[in-house]
């Protein structure tokens, strides 16, 4: 099963919550977790990231964010 995991850290930049209740909706065969930390800090405080099947995703945008996520899972 695939996973996409989000930092609790990056979740509070703007968007972010509606993005994850998107992901939420959209890859319904996903494990989707909320982790405390996902260890990419400089990362985090600078862009938009997930992690996808234990790889560093990131985006300019949550639109951008959601492109890299839609490519690996589809």
């Amino acid at each position: 099963m695939n996973t996409l995991q989000f930092c609790e850290n990056n979740i509070k930049h703007e968007g972010m919550e509606d993005f994850v209740e998107k992901c939420r909706s959209d890859f319904k065969n996903v494990a989707i977790s909320i982790e405390p930390c996902l260890g990419e800090c400089g990362d985090c405080a600078e862009l938009y990231i997930a992690m996808v099947n234990d790889s560093l995703v990131t985006g300019d945008t949550t639109l951008a964010l959601y492109d890299e996520i839609e490519n690996i899972l589809r």
